[in-house]
């Protein structure tokens, strides 16, 4: 049993007080990360960490993590909290290091195209910096003004630029890493990133903070794109926007970003703000590169869209559309709560995932919209969201939705993506036997599990008791089978007619 005020002096003794807070509201606004977890996740968790340390060096996380076999606390590493299923959030109490303070840009190498930034820093601040240098990032994830370079490595995020430049993993050159006994390595320094058996790098990208903690990250950049432009079409049937994205990778075209949004989507935004385009089944595309390039990549959309009887938007609502990219789910403003299902299906199978989608979210009786986008010639991304009140005791049954969506992307060849607390169960169903290697290599680098435990291969409780200390993760995707079904027999409501003029409950 960790004694508190102790461990409380000695956190101090390496941060000062100013960067160590015990307070009930300090601590609050960590028990959650973007949506909020169901209310019955207070019973069998302990959201609140015990104490918040804020570091600002690696020295000091090495310091934070030695102290823990001291204190007999766990630790619990956070960037933006960005993240969907408690990755970030405490389940035993413990310290939660809070690392957005080590946010430097440390350096941008012109000639080895590439950048060194603390694991704090946002990934808008660091596209700024590089563009305002001549550079720009190759892939940047959706949630860029929130998401933190660390978070996004850690959570193995996709983002706009991957369809171009390849995935997110492929821009991380090195990385400095915290392991669970205090120790500081680095994962890949001078190597090229192709895999070779010395590079760590991949062993931890994707690992959700379970192995170490990283605290510096250097990626690639690349000259800032000589022309950059957005287009955008309107469909009247949500499978022809669909079948553009396919299009686009028949015709062989390599667009920085393309990504479809349907008519729900727009009638929130048509909410929120009354300058929205009129809801209408969108895709949207962002073309970089040299001028002339682009320009013939622009009158190939032209031909595919003419042959879908699209209807080309405005350049300036284009150019709005995009601008607001990163603003992706502000219908949350509409209700008290948005869960949000993110989930890769191979491009030939999206047509029928978003069907999957829209049938789920019609059958649980949900106000919901449907965004995907490209993630490379053969995958897509797909991540359909619905409005929750949290608020309610009944508000987390919203979350049997991200399971059955889970369930399709499965059966489509496909999978969904995050693990943290509540879909563990998923690690499995991908993965299969490979799921004990996980846990093994877990056992090496963490054997006391004291980094982010009880999260991505099993699912730790409050109670540290023999019995009891774990829930198995068949529970939980029980538990979550279950709320799919009161959704189901849930009466309509239409709490949000008024709100953004569709029927549906909430």
């Amino acid at each position: 049993m960790a004694n508190l005020d102790y461990a409380y002096r000695r956190l101090v003794n390496v941060l000062g007080p100013e960067r160590v807070a015990r307070a009930e509201y300090d601590r609050m606004v960590y028990s959650h990360d973007f949506a909020s977890l169901p209310k019955p996740a207070l019973i069998q968790w302990r959201l609140y960490p015990d104490f918040v340390a804020i570091p600002q060096t690696t020295e000091e996380v090495s310091r934070l993590v030695r102290l823990s076999d001291e204190t007999d606390l766990p630790i619990t590493p956070r960037g933006g909290g960005t993240g969907l299923f408690g990755g970030s959030v405490p389940n035993r109490g413990g310290v939660l290091l809070d690392l957005r303070k080590m946010n430097k840009i440390l350096a941008l190498d012109p000639n080895d195209r590439t950048i060194t930034v603390e694991a704090g820093a946002t990934w808008h601040d660091v596209e700024e910096y590089a563009l305002a240098k001549g550079f720009s990032l190759p892939v940047v994830p959706a949630d860029a003004p929130a998401s933190t370079i660390g978070g996004a490595i850690n959570s193995g995020s996709v983002g706009f630029g991957s369809m171009r430049h390849g995935s997110l993993r492929d821009s991380v050159v090195d990385l400095e890493v915290v392991l669970p006994d205090g120790s500081v390595i680095r994962t890949g320094p001078g190597l090229d990133g192709s895999g070779a058996f010395a590079n760590l790098t991949p062993l931890f990208f994707g690992a959700e903070g379970t192995l170490g903690i990283v605290t510096k990250a250097v990626l690639s950049v690349l000259p800032k794109p000589e022309e950059s432009k957005a287009v955008a079409f309107c469909f009247d049937r949500p499978e022809a926007g669909v079948r553009f994205l396919r299009e686009i990778v028949d015709a062989g075209l390599s667009p920085y970003h393309a990504s479809f949004l349907d008519r729900e989507h727009f009638a929130f935004e048509r909410a929120l703000r009354r300058e929205s385009p009129e809801p209408a089944h969108t895709v949207l595309v962002s073309l970089q590169g040299p001028k002339d390039e682009v320009a013939a990549e622009e009158k190939s959309l032209d031909t595919v869209g003419s042959s879908l009887k699209a209807e080309r938007l405005g350049a300036d609502v284009a150019s709005d559309l995009w601008a607001r990219r990163h603003t992706m789910y502000g219908a949350r403003r509409l209700s008290r709560g948005l869960v949000v299902s993110h989930n890769l299906v191979p491009v030939d199978r999206l047509e029928e995932a978003v069907e999957a989608a829209a049938g789920l979210i019609r059958r649980l009786k949900l106000n919901g919209a449907i965004h995907a986008a490209l993630v490379d010639a053969s995958t897509a991304s797909l991540a359909p969201y619905v409005l929750m009140d949290d608020t309610r005791p009944s508000g987390g049954t919203a979350l049997g939705f991200v399971k059955k969506m889970g369930d399709a992307a499965l059966a489509l060849g496909g999978h969904p993506m995050g693990l943290g607390m509540l879909m563990v169960f998923n690690l499995r169903r991908m993965h299969g036997r490979a799921t004990g290697a996980m846990g093994s290599v877990k056992h090496v680098f963490d054997p006391k599990r004291k980094i982010n435990g009880g999260k991505t291969i099993e699912v730790w409780t409050k109670f540290n008791w023999p019995l009891i200390n774990t829930i198995p993760p068949g529970a939980m995707a029980a538990g979550l089978n279950l709320a799919a079904f009161l959704r189901r027999i849930k009466p309509t409501r239409d709490r949000f007619v008024r709100a953004y003029g569709r029927t549906g409950g909430a």
